[in-house]
């Protein structure tokens, strides 16, 4: 949750939860990962290797504990590709659990990290 700062001058800055750890989601996966706890921040999500008519998609755990979604960046824009490698900046994520999904196709030896921006 973004709280609000006081600086020096009275001006109030967000200060947002951040975290600089890096996390495998995945390496050598032919179908959907695992499911990875993380702190939450703002991240980066690096996909790589053979799609084989796949998407590639990052999920979230719901908190409902059973529901696995795919993460908006934007307004309807998926953090997903048919094409790798693949990455996707400024991905905003609350503290939980997430995991890299193959949907479809022939995927191979994929590879997925999410990499900390604090």
């Amino acid at each position: 949750k973004a709280k609000r700062q006081r600086t020096g001058k009275g001006h109030a800055m967000t200060v947002r939860r951040s975290d600089d750890n890096s996390y495998t989601l995945g390496t050598g996966l032919s179908a959907t990962g695992s499911g990875v706890l993380i702190k939450g921040g703002e991240y980066c999500f690096f996909a790589s290797g053979t799609a084989g008519g796949s998407t590639i998609s990052l999920q979230a755990l719901s908190p409902d504990g059973t529901s696995w979604a795919d993460v908006q960046v934007f307004s309807a824009s998926a953090v997903k590709s048919s094409t790798l490698p693949f990455v996707q900046t400024q991905v905003d994520l609350p503290a939980g659990q997430v995991r890299v999904a193959c949907t479809g196709g022939s995927p191979a030896s994929i590879a997925a990290y999410l990499v900390g921006l604090g």
